[in-house]
């Protein structure tokens, strides 16, 4: 009886000994739970300075300078969500147009650069030695491409004087431009094809003739703004500080994704000639380089003043 009180007391001190060891249980933060944050986890010790010196996201950048194109170099502010562009659209073609690198000035016609664009990108543009390409031929340049890089010849049109379609189509046919005061007419003696060359050389003689009021001639005015809403290739046109039609294209569109909010970028050319380019907004700065489509009289521009009534279509996009 004494041996089995024994043998009892002995069982008993190992059982108390046992209980008095605490086990460690490691526990997980829930937002560590990704495969590879777990596995870390598990293996090392849970500690305050191992979480701090966990990887941090990518800071959001609103303009990313190693950006080549439109769409790359510039996001929307966040919450902001860039609308749907169909394949082959001419947003599509604006968000795919290459850049000058980041930090590039505004290059004039004759090399020269321009200090004062207040320009968030610059749009790669080799422009020619004359100072033709003002604020009308930056527009008609960017419709033109598009058409160019799809092949629609017929599309690439532009009312000069009062009435004169000047196609491309036909100047491919070996026809040039003859003007002689008001008259404008087609002669003999041009290039046949429609090479990028012979495609530049037209464009050349566009930018020689065009302006902002033949310009108008190919688009069709917003009659109601309040209730046709902004899509990219819409043109206003208003006027710089001395008076000067100038004009300006949408080029990109970005919806707020809670409020539904509109938001857009715009490029403008100029005069003298220089690289379209897309606008910088002087007047918000956490909305720059984007502007607000819902403004209500008056649209600002470090180059010029637009009226909300005036928004045009080009017709070549319908």
């Amino acid at each position: 009886m004494k041996k089995k009180l024994l043998s009892l007391l002995a069982l008993l001190a190992v059982l108390l000994t046992g209980c008095g060891r605490q086990t460690q249980t490691k526990v997980i933060p829930i937002s560590s739970l990704s495969p590879s944050a777990t596995l870390q986890s598990s293996q090392e010790p849970s500690s305050q300075e191992g979480e701090e010196s966990a990887a941090q996201p990518t800071p959001y950048q609103r303009v990313d300078e190693t950006g080549g194109t439109l769409a790359a170099r510039i996001n929307p502010p966040e919450g902001y969500t860039r609308v749907f562009a169909q394949d082959g659209s001419f947003a599509a073609f604006l968000r795919q147009y290459p850049l000058a690198e980041s930090g590039a000035e505004v290059l004039l016609y004759n090399g020269e650069t321009r200090q004062d664009a207040g320009a968030a990108a610059v749009l790669n543009i080799t422009l020619s030695d004359k100072n033709h390409e003002g604020p009308a031929g930056a527009m008609a340049r960017l419709l033109s491409e598009y058409h160019y890089t799809a092949a629609r010849y017929s599309a690439i049109s532009f009312t000069l004087g009062a009435q004169f379609d000047f196609g491309f189509e036909r100047w491919s046919e070996g026809k040039l431009l003859s003007v002689d005061g008001n008259s404008v007419k087609w002669e003999s003696g041009g290039e046949t094809g429609t090479s990028a060359e012979n495609f530049t050389a037209y464009l050349n003689t566009l930018f020689r003739y065009i302006s902002v009021d033949t310009l108008k001639k190919d688009l069709t005015l917003i009659e109601d703004p309040d209730a046709t809403p902004i899509q990219v290739g819409d043109i206003f046109i208003g006027e710089d500080a001395n008076g000067k039609a100038v004009c300006a294209m949408v080029a990109d569109l970005a919806t707020n994704d809670v409020t539904g909010k509109q938001i857009m970028l715009l490029i403008e050319g100029g005069a003298p000639a220089q690289q379209a380019h897309v606008m910088e907004n002087g007047g918000d700065e956490e909305l720059s380089p984007w502007y607000d489509c819902s403004f209500e009289l008056s649209l600002k521009t470090p180059d010029a003043s637009y009226d909300i009534e005036q928004r045009y279509r080009p017709k070549a996009l319908d």
